[in-house]
């Protein structure tokens, strides 16, 4: 008898375990949506698209020439080219900090994202919200006697973007830009220190591996003169931990107070820059 009840509470235990192992809780069908974009950047306009916690991302961007110059400069790639070198990290997955140096006027920036909302699976937020702020400094010694503070630059910006579906992400950012100080380049040229512009941007996902992607910075209200509307069109090709952009730009700069105040190509001319990006992701954590 004593041995039949031994055996009994043995299998109930057996069995028990056996349940817990089989158990299977349910996933959860709402959540953040991921890869709203594929990097932090299009091709110099900034995206939703955070870095999480305690990943370093390293970029390197590089244009040529203007395409018009034909086969004699090898469509632009013969000119001097400009290139700028960025690093990127999470200081949580909602904020993060970047610093980049750019080849033309030996331009630094620094730069701050804050996430203050972010789209879930379900709609319960419809889109992602991230608020950007940089500022740039000309450290180019051929700057006319600048004083520091005249060698300044700034962006604001709020990037309001949304993942349509599993192919398809757009995005809205209205962006203020400020240089503290501004040069005429002709007699009768107008200029402004602060400058108003709205991005847009969108990719289209071709397959796990592949995207198109572009950007449009046209400006709001009063612009400096003999400047154009910045936009980009871009190949996106994620390798493992790589990703590479390959695109034709009309704006010669990477950072946005660039772009939206220095663009003097206009894109639909045709008349653009090829150029590409390098990004990789490292875990530090």
């Amino acid at each position: 008898m004593r041995k039949s009840i031994a055996t009994l509470l043995f299998s109930l235990f057996l069995f028990s375990l056996v349940s817990a192992q089989l158990e299977r809780k349910r996933a959860n069908p709402d959540g953040p949506v991921a890869e709203t974009f594929l990097t932090k950047n299009i091709a110099g306009l900034g995206t939703v698209q955070l870095l999480g916690k305690g990943d370093l991302n390293s970029m390197i961007q590089h244009n040529f020439g203007d395409v018009r110059g034909g086969i004699e400069t090898f469509f632009g790639v013969d000119e001097g080219a400009n290139v700028r070198i960025a690093f990127g990290y999470g200081l949580t997955d909602d904020l993060n900090i970047g610093i980049g140096r750019t080849s033309r006027e030996d331009n630094i920036d620094f730069s701050i994202d804050y996430r203050i909302l972010h789209q879930t699976k379900l709609d319960r937020i419809p889109v992602s919200v991230v608020l950007k702020g940089n500022m740039g400094i000309r450290t180019q010694k051929e700057s006319f006697g600048l004083t520091f503070q005249e060698r300044l630059n700034y962006l604001g910006s709020v990037m309001v973007a949304r993942k349509f579906s599993d192919k398809f992400s757009f995005q809205v950012s209205p962006m203020i830009s400020h240089f503290n100080t501004v040069v005429k380049r002709e007699a009768n040229s107008e200029l402004y220190n602060t400058v108003y512009g709205l991005g847009f941007a969108g990719r289209f996902k071709i397959n796990e591996r592949k995207s198109i992607s572009f950007e449009y910075l046209p400006v709001i209200g009063d612009r400096i003169s003999e400047t154009k509307n910045h936009a980009a069109l871009v190949y996106e090709l994620e390798t493992g931990g790589h990703v590479f952009q390959m695109f034709f730009m009309s704006g010669r700069w990477f950072t946005e107070q660039h772009l939206l105040t220095r663009t003097e190509t206009d894109f639909f001319e045709p008349n653009f820059r090829f150029g590409f990006n390098v990004n990789r992701v490292f875990g530090l954590l």
